[in-house]
């Protein structure tokens, strides 16, 4: 999901998030652009929502960090095994 200039990734798996970041990651460089990783962070919600994620690491080798709850347009989505937000 794309608004402005706030992505929004969303995957099955942490392994095709990780994959999904390099393939932004490719073309916001064609255009000239970073992410701000400091800016960045994940969220899993499912029924393995409490689990342990392997660390998703930027092309500059920083490891994103895994929260709890994020914010996306004002609206904050939390870590729980259903979709909520409040």
């Amino acid at each position: 999901m794309l608004y402005a200039d706030d992505i929004l990734l969303i995957t099955f798996s942490v392994t095709a998030l990780q994959k999904l970041l390099l393939v932004c990651e490719t073309e916001f460089n064609y255009l000239d652009m970073t992410i701000n990783s400091k800016k960045f962070s994940c969220i899993r919600v499912g029924s393995r929502h409490d689990k342990t994620c392997a660390n998703i690491v930027a092309c500059d080798g920083s490891h994103l960090a895994w929260v709890d709850e994020l914010r996306y347009l004002g609206i904050f989505i939390v870590c729980a095994p259903v979709f909520r937000c409040h």
